[in-house]
């Protein structure tokens, strides 16, 4: 195990790999809400990292978003940076063109080649480094880039809100889970088509290890155009879904709180501005969001979690929780789910 500090009230976990899925994708058919654009009060406070007003929207919701939190100059250096990553790495499929920053007609529907196995064992098993189909490329390989790291969890303004809203105590980031890019589909041109917003939501919360969470825009994200998507209150009822606070540890009435989730309560899609950041509650159920735009969806994500001790790479493989592309870590002890979910946070106190 790798060493970090200890908690008050935390209890060894007994580490296994029975687990349901995540994601509603894989329970029985229920019909979801369409999201509506979220449209965000201004709760600030000027001279505040966060406003008391904004610590218990977070409270209640389970996100926040912080407009222009990241200087949108380094974000553009960022952004220029990703294309010259994708268009280098990424491969299509013979006598496709690839998409250029220069023109906009290359973005729509890509034809990617096809995507190699993932690895079966050492540093990057279970996942590609690149993930690529669909309208959909994940950056996995470039999460640990100096820029990345700089622009989002090292980020002064960034790190600051994860230090109000979770705690001082962060564990220091070793990786984004990369840059996650959206392009626009070409097949989504049937305006009497009544699934088209609902269909592309894939409403899921993540495994391994959850507490706190970022979503970073490097490029505005118009109305329905991709936008991360979540679905608010969802983060208390997944908590007690779930027997400890932040591992992975579903209950049996797990898929029964993840339909309720879908079935009842209306996402939220985030359109905004490059240096957008959502923060939002690792229980949180969220989701890729409706794209029927022209744009490309590019945003970078992160995890920050309090710095405990921590299972090794081949105990996170054993129990079948290992997840390299993220920086989020199971911890060897852990808090038993109680009455007050909030126990463990600082939330500006």
């Amino acid at each position: 195990m790798q060493s970090a500090g200890k908690g008050f009230g935390l209890v060894p976990v007994q580490q296994t790999n029975a687990s349901p899925p995540s994601d509603a994708s894989k329970l029985r058919p229920v019909e979801k809400k369409p999201s509506i654009v979220f449209e965000a009060p201004d709760l600030t406070c000027p001279g505040e990292t966060i406003s008391q007003e904004e610590i218990q929207f977070f409270v209640d919701n389970g996100f926040l978003v912080k407009k222009r939190l990241i200087e949108a100059a380094a974000v553009e250096e960022a952004l220029g940076k990703t294309w010259t990553y994708l268009r280098d790495q990424v491969p299509m499929a013979g006598g496709a063109t690839a998409p250029s920053p220069d023109d906009s007609s290359t973005w729509a529907s890509p034809e990617w080649a096809p995507m190699p196995r993932p690895d079966e064992s050492g540093p990057y098993q279970g996942r590609q480094r690149i993930v690529y189909g669909g309208h959909t490329v994940k950056l996995h390989d470039l999460g640990n880039a100096d820029f990345l790291m700089d622009l989002v969890p090292n980020h002064p303004r960034v790190r600051a809100v994860a230090k109000v809203l979770l705690g001082d105590d962060l564990r220091p980031s070793e990786r984004t889970r990369g840059v996650y890019a959206v392009f626009p589909n070409a097949g989504e041109v049937d305006t009497d088509d009544p699934e088209r917003l609902t269909r592309p939501l894939g409403p899921h919360t993540d495994q391994v290890c959850q507490q706190l969470n970022a979503c970073a825009y490097l490029d505005d994200v118009p109305p329905r155009s991709g936008g991360f998507t979540v679905y608010p209150g969802s983060h208390k009822i997944m908590f007690r879904a779930h027997r400890f606070e932040a591992n992975w540890s579903p209950l049996p009435d797990f898929r029964d709180a993840v339909r309720q989730i879908v079935a009842e309560i209306e996402p939220v899609e985030f359109a905004g501005e490059k240096g957008d950041v959502i923060f939002w509650h690792g229980r949180t159920v969220h989701s890729a969001g409706v794209h029927m735009g022209d744009s490309i969806r590019w945003a970078v994500f992160a995890d920050f979690t309090l710095d405990r001790e921590v299972l090794s790479p081949e105990e996170h493989k054993r129990i079948g929780q290992f997840e390299w592309f993220k920086d989020a870590k199971r911890f060897a002890e852990d808090a038993l789910v109680g009455e007050d979910m909030w126990g463990g946070w600082r939330l500006g106190r």
